[in-house]
């Protein structure tokens, strides 16, 4: 069978012992004697007429042995409940359809199918409205049913079907690969034309301003069961400002489709439970994708892009989209040279840190042959840690990419055959796989705030350019361009454009806010970026220059010269409330005052982090005045040409200051007087008596401003050098942060909660073993080529049954390790290579686990020894050897981890305080994270 008849798989169950729609018996018919039909579940007889809303039926027999005929109305009334499957008889006409809606005031009346077939069925019927419905269809398993199902069964085609303004939720579809057919009656919204034929069709469909929550097996479907060879006949389709969340694979699907436009719809932490892309066509013609929002989208086996160019498909084009956090890519095309995507146009859309474990452009060998494919005047930023592609795969014929940004700060390359490249702007990492372009410019093309889009189409707005950026007017000429970009802005037939998805004029970057990390890993230039969000970045003074760092690419280079330090123009904290700084540093000197990170007051700073009389320290004066007491705290005997990781904390509440040092505490004193300044922000100086001090002669790397006191074990996690720690103590929302800041933030799926108490901090995450309940963090945490340490603070529901893995990262076809029970004990798996049948290495507990007890389980990877270990509460259980390790590039995963293309081996418990390194951990340090 070929891949696109793959399209959804079943994560779990086997498949329905009938997959044709279960029909109820059927039942003599009435003509209708009224106009309006009134239908009450409090009030109502099902021995009145129906006619009035003083005289409504009671239940849904009556509504589904009438034959309503055009201009009838059926209105439920708001705040009443049914169960069981609505199928009314009749059809309307063209301007005068039948309309199921509500009446009355309250909430809206809820259908619930009940774990029938289709909670409401309508079979080759036409002019039917739907709206202002609550729709459901929950069952204890999931089968094939749908919540609103359209049945064509004939060979014509029926007109006007407008669904508008309905709450569908909670419909236990199901898919399974075995069945060999498409989701076309198992979706929230489902339209089924039969295979006998290859006319039947629709016309004039409206889907509108529909929410749709936990819809198995997806969301929107219009196809068939076989979904091929059939006239692309199906007409006039709108599917306009739908909301879907958490459905179970594909979000919005057109197929048979001429001229679809699919717009305005937002899918969101879709894909989880079954395979499929979230917007997508095939063997349709001309269809338009715009001004969509598509974020955080999953598979279970293939697919899992935002969006996807499928098979037998001619003039798609997409633009003005807001992809975001989607780990499989932006776009693929589908599928293989005769049996694939035709002409195609992508354009104006704004992706960020979308293809984190694939690529932004995947499957490019679904370009078909004797075709075109343009993708232009796109904006794409991939941050720190999403070492996923620009491009994969090979297509049949060329791809042209012309006028995109491309920022980029993670590892991944490009495949470049049958592609060409023109007048586009590529920003940060530079693999040795970038396309050649005659007219490339690889300087910053200054965004207002790179990574700053959230939420919301209106929220790229992070993606506008600032004055002096490189890509105005630098774009080429475009024929049949559109004619405005992402955001309305008129694109010009003749004038060269920008390049990338913005065309206006420059605009103002952001107002700073308090919060600063400066990872100083650019390596040129004399800009140095804050990754925290807080918009304080910097600038390298003459005599500052760039070297080899501590972490990441690189560091600045400080002489101890009056020129050689970094000034960022912003107030990064505030320094009258709590606060925290912290940096790595490698002394070049032991002599005299150096300081390593500062904020300017008028005449003196507020603190200094600091090394004085050959010992470091953290020192604070109580007000802006040379004449100002002072206090300090001090630790450690450092050497030059040495990396140390220091901290200084004020906290606000207990009123004190402290020193870390690697980590650990140097000592705390009392201070009750601080100040606020109001100056620049410094690294590598500090401000007395009015002027510039106490110049660093070091270098210095990862500088951090937090606006709050850090507590000991977060300190400890960054003097330690974790590449990720998430302590999960958020307890509210749907994300969760990395403290390090080097990655994006982790989200919740499927059942995933915060369980409101956890061991270390004040929560945790609760899963319950479900499939698709799993944490994101779209950021490869750590590299597993190398030597590495992952481990978390675990509390099981159950001990038996399968596998329940703890992290992970995700692989093209398996995970690189698991660390996780099994077979009632804890485990730390390693394969040896990214496929199904590579061998496993596993170290297994000498003790059985238990439920309801918290344990730290932490595994360790140690390339010198070409050794796995697993600990359990700091104690080594045991050792294998490993020698064939491999680098994942894709997410890493918490509470699940990755076989055969999908999530598998689903946590049933809490997981508290993950923590991964970039390195071997020694026993101490084990044994610490332990102690909680």
């Amino acid at each position: 069978m070929r891949r696109w008849q793959r399209r959804l798989i079943a994560a779990t169950g086997s498949a329905a012992a009938a997959l044709g729609l279960v029909m109820l018996p059927a039942t003599e018919a009435h003509a209708t004697t009224c106009t309006t039909y009134f239908v009450s579940s409090s009030s109502g007889s099902d021995s009145n007429d129906g006619c009035t809303s003083s005289t409504p039926w009671r239940t849904l027999t009556n509504v589904n042995s009438t034959t309503f005929t055009a201009g009838n109305q059926i209105q439920f009334q708001a705040g009443g409940s049914w169960t069981g499957e609505l199928q009314p008889h009749g059809s309307g006409s063209s301007g005068s359809p039948i309309v199921i809606s509500s009446y009355g005031s309250g909430a809206a009346p809820i259908l619930n199918g009940g774990g029938a077939a289709a909670t409401i069925l309508l079979t080759d019927q036409q002019y039917w409205t739907i709206q202002n419905l609550e729709i459901t269809n929950p069952a204890s398993s999931a089968a094939v049913r749908s919540g609103i199902q359209l049945e064509n069964d004939t060979s014509g085609t029926f007109n006007g079907i407008h669904i508008v303004n309905n709450n569908i939720h909670d419909v236990k579809g199901l898919w399974t690969n075995s069945a060999g057919v498409q989701p076309s009656r198992s979706s929230g919204i489902a339209f089924d034309v039969t295979d006998s034929n290859t006319t039947s069709a629709w016309n004039d469909v409206l889907l509108q301003g529909n929410t749709l929550t936990r819809t198995d097996a997806g969301g929107i479907y219009i196809g068939s069961l076989q979904g091929l060879n059939h006239n692309i006949n199906t007409n006039n389709v709108v599917i306009d400002g739908n909301t879907i969340t958490d459905a179970g694979g594909n979000d919005i699907v057109c197929v048979f489709c001429a001229s679809p436009v699919i717009q305005n719809n937002v899918a969101t932490d879709n894909g989880y439970r079954y395979s499929g892309a979230g917007m997508w066509s095939g063997w349709t013609t001309n269809a338009v994708f715009q001004n969509n929002e598509v974020a955080r989208q999953y598979r279970s086996f293939v697919d899992g892009q935002a969006f996807d160019i499928d098979n037998n498909t001619s003039g798609t084009v997409i633009q003005y989209n807001w992809s975001h956090d989607n780990p499989f890519g932006f776009t693929e095309w589908c599928c293989s040279s005769g049996f694939a995507a035709k002409t195609s146009v992508i354009r104006y859309n704004i992706s960020q840190n979308d293809g984190a474990s694939n690529a932004i452009f995947p499957t490019m060998s679904g370009v078909d042959s004797g075709t075109t494919a343009q993708v232009y005047n796109n904006t794409i930023y991939m941050p720190r840690g999403n070492n996923g592609k620009i491009t994969d795969g090979t297509p049949n014929s060329t791809v042209t990419f012309s006028n995109n940004i491309i920022y980029k700060l993670g590892t991944g390359g490009y495949s470049n055959t049958r592609t060409t490249w023109t007048h586009n702007l590529f920003y940060g990492d530079h693999p040795s796989t970038e396309p050649s372009d005659s007219a490339k410019i690889t300087s910053d093309p200054l965004f207002v705030k790179p990574g700053g889009g959230s939420a919301g189409r209106a929220s790229a707005a992070a993606y506008k350019l600032r004055s002096g950026s490189p890509a105005f007017g630098a774009g080429a000429v475009i024929a049949n361009n559109g004619s405005q970009d992402y955001f309305g802005n008129t694109v010009s037939s003749s004038t060269a454009p920008n390049i990338g998805a913005y065309n206006g004029a420059a605009v103002s970057g952001p107002t700073a806010t308090p919060g600063g990390y400066w990872p100083l890993d650019e390596g040129s230039g004399t800009a140095t970026a804050d990754i925290s969000g807080g918009s304080n970045n910097g600038t390298l003074q003459a005599g500052a220059s760039w070297t080899t760092g501590k972490t990441g690419a690189g560091a600045i280079s400080l002489s101890g010269a009056s020129n050689s330090w970094v000034d960022v123009p912003t107030t990064a904290v505030d320094t009258s409330g709590s606060y925290s700084v912290s940096a790595w540093v490698k002394p070049s000197s032991l002599t005299g005052n150096q300081t390593y990170a500062s904020i300017d007051g008028n005449a003196i700073s507020p603190f200094y982090l600091q090394l004085t009389s050959g010992t470091f320290a953290f020192t604070v004066r109580s007000s802006d005045s040379t004449s100002a007491t002072w206090k300090q705290v001090t630790g450690g005997t450092p050497a030059t040409g040495t990396w140390y990781h220091l901290t200084g904390v004020y906290d606000n509440s207990a009123h004190t200051i402290a020193l870390y040092v690697n980590g650990t505490l140097q000592g705390t004193t009392a201070f009750s007087s601080p100040w606020k300044a109001t100056g620049h922000t410094t690294i590598g100086r500090a401000k007395w008596n009015g002027s510039n001090t106490d110049f660093a002669s070091a270098a210095i790397d990862d500088v951090r401003m937090t606006p709050r006191a850090l507590n000991a074990r977060e300190a400890y996690a960054l003097g330690t050098g974790a590449a990720g720690y998430y302590q999960l103590d958020e307890g509210s929302g749907q994300t969760f942060s990395n403290l390090l800041g080097n990655t994006v933030d982790g989200y919740r799926e499927g059942n995933t909660t915060w369980a409101g108490s956890g061991k270390v901090g004040g929560d945790s995450l609760a899963f319950d073993g479900s499939a698709g309940t799993l944490g994101v963090i779209p950021a490869s945490v750590i590299d597993t080529g190398q030597s590495y340490s992952a481990g978390a603070w675990v509390k099981l529901n159950s001990v038996s049954g399968g596998n329940q893995t703890f992290a992970s990262l995700v692989g093209f076809k398996v995970s690189p390790f698991y660390l996780q029970l099994s077979g009632g004990k804890f485990t730390f798996v390693t394969r040896a290579a990214d496929t199904n049948n590579s061998t496993a290495t596993i170290v297994t507990a000498t003790s059985s686990a238990s439920t309801g007890t918290w344990y730290h389980v932490l595994g360790v990877y140690d390339s010198g020894a070409q050794t796995i270990s697993l600990y359990v509460n700091g104690t080594l259980q045991g050792s294998a050897s490993f020698s064939s390790p491999w680098t994942a590039r894709g997410a890493t995963v918490i509470g699940a981890g990755t076989y055969n293309q999908g999530p598998v081996d689903f946590t049933n418990g809490q997981i508290d305080n993950v923590h991964f390194y970039n390195r071997v951990l020694s026993t101490s340090e084990i044994q610490t994270l332990a102690a909680g």
